[in-house]
C-alpha cells in the first residue's frame, strides 16, 4: 500500500540489501562406532566382523546372514568380501573399522565350524556346529511370523546361563560372548530400546554351548486383543458397527464362548499365559512402550528368530587364528612336543623377519642406485 512505510531486505534477508557472511552449519554427526567417542570417558562399543573362508563357504552363507543381523548394528555388515582375501587383509582394517572380535565360518565336506576370535592379539576359540537353523526356518515353522520392526537398530541383550560351573576354558568363553556385545547401563537403559536378546547356555555335562536369540514383545497385562490393538493403533474394520462399545463387547462374548482367536491360542509364543513368570512390574516411566505406554505391568514374551546354533568346543589358541594352542579338546601333547612345537614357530617367525629385513633392504638400495 502506498505511504506504507516497511523495512528494505535483501535477496537473502540481510538489512538495506547488504549481502551477509554465508554461516557454515556443519549437520554431520561424527559416527562415534568408526572414530570412537568424542567423549573420552565414553568407551567404543565392541564391532563384530562376520567372515566366510574355506572351499566349501556355500554351505553356510544362510548362516553367515543370520550372524551380521544378529550382530547388529555395531558391525560391519556392508564390507564386501572376495574369495582372494586372506586374514592378514581384514586385519589390516581393524583399525579403521573399529573391528574388536572376527566371527569366522567355515565349512568342510562333514562338518562346519565357528572361530570367535579378539582382535589385535587374540585369543581365539574354535567351535564345532552340531547343530543349526537358520531365521528363514523359523519364518517358515510358525503360523503367523512377522518380522521384528526396527528391533535391529539397537544391540540385543545378553544373557549368560551354565557358566558358573564351567572349567576355566568355559569361562574363557563366557568372557569372548560377553565382550562381543555392548555393556547396558541400568540407569540410562530404555525399555523401548529392549527388542532383542541373545542367550548362550553351556551344559557342562553335554560339554555344548546353546546360542539363541529371541525378538522382545512386550504387551500390556490383563487386557483383551480388541484394546490392544486400539492402543497399538491398528483399527480393524468399523464400518458395520454403530458403536466401537460393540466391537469390544463382541470380543469378550466370542472369548467367552471359546470362540477366540485360535491362531493366537495354537502358538506358544503368541499365548495369552499372563502368568507371574511373565508378567513383569515396574514404575510408571516417559518411555514409550509398544501398546501400552505409561503401564505398570506388562507381558514379556520371547519369540525366537534365529539362528539357532549348537556348538562344542574344539580348541582355544593363542592368536588371531593362529598361535599357541592353549586347549585341544581331541588332542594332548606332553611337555617335550610343546616346546618343540613353540621353537618351530619361533624359528618360522625369525626368518619371515629376516626375508622382511632383506627385502626392504634390496628395495632401498636400489631406490638409491
Amino acid at each position: 500500500r502506498v505511504g506504507r512505510r516497511g523495512r528494505g531486505r535483501g535477496p537473502r534477508g540481510s538489512a538495506m540489501g547488504k549481502p551477509q557472511r554465508k554461516r557454515k552449519r556443519r549437520t554431520h554427526v561424527p559416527d562415534e562406532n568408526v572414530h570412537g567417542s568424542l567423549d573420552p570417558s565414553k568407551k567404543r562399543p565392541p564391532r563384530a566382523l562376520v567372515l566366510r573362508t574355506g572351499k566349501h563357504t556355500k554351505v553356510v552363507k544362510k548362516l553367515e546372514k543370520d550372524l551380521k543381523l544378529c550382530m547388529r548394528p555395531h558391525t560391519a555388515d556392508k564390507l564386501k568380501q572376495r574369495k582372494g582375501n586372506v586374514m592378514k587383509d581384514f586385519l589390516n582394517v581393524v583399525g579403521p573399522l573399529g573391528i574388536s572380535h572376527f566371527l569366522v565360518l567355515s565349512a568342510t565336506e562333514r562338518c562346519q565350524y565357528l572361530k570367535v576370535a579378539k582382535t589385535p592379539q587374540g585369543p581365539t576359540a574354535t567351535f564345532r556346529i552340531e547343530k543349526w537353523s537358520s531365521s528363514g526356518d523359523f519364518a517358515s515353522a510358525m503360523k503367523r511370523y512377522t518380522a521384528p520392526v526396527g528391533a535391529f537398530k539397537y544391540s540385543p541383550l545378553l544373557v549368560l546361563s551354565g557358566f558358573k560351573n564351567a572349567d576355566r576354558h568355559g569361562k574363557l568363553c563366557a568372557t569372548l560372548f560377553q565382550n562381543m556385545f555392548p555393556t547396558m547401563e541400568v540407569n540410562k537403559l530404555k525399555i523401548s530400546n529392549c527388542q532383542r536378546v541373545v542367550m548362550v547356555h553351556y551344559s557342562r555335562e553335554e560339554n555344548s554351548i546353546q546360542f539363541r536369540h529371541y525378538s522382545i514383545n512386550q504387551q500390556p497385562a490383563g487386557v483383551s486383543k480388541s484394546v490392544r490393538d486400539i492402543l497399538r493403533r491398528e483399527l480393524p474394520e468399523l464400518g458395520h458397527l454403530q458403536d466401537i462399545s460393540q466391537y469390544l463387547q463382541g470380543e469378550a462374548e466370542a472369548m467367552a464362548g471359546g470362540l477366540g482367536d485360535g491362531d493366537e491360542r495354537s502358538s506358544g509364543s503368541e499365548s495369552e499365559g499372563e502368568d507371574e513368570d511373565n508378567t513383569v512390574e515396574g514404575a510408571q516411566t516417559s518411555d514409550r512402550v509398544r501398546g501400552g505406554a505409561g503401564t505398570k505391568k506388562n507381558v514379556v514374551k520371547l519369540r525366537e528368530i534365529g539362528p539357532r546354533l549348537e556348538l562344542s568346543l574344539v580348541k582355544i589358541e593363542e592368536g588371531v587364528c593362529d598361535g599357541k594352542v592353549l586347549y585341544h579338546a581331541y588332542v594332548s601333547k606332553t611337555a617335550e612336543e610343546e616346546e618343540e612345537q613353540e621353537n618351530k614357530r619361533k624359528k618360522a617367525a625369525d626368518l619371515k623377519r629376516s626375508r622382511r629385513e632383506a627385502q626392504d633392504a634390496n628395495v632401498q638400495r636400489k631406490r638409491e642406485g
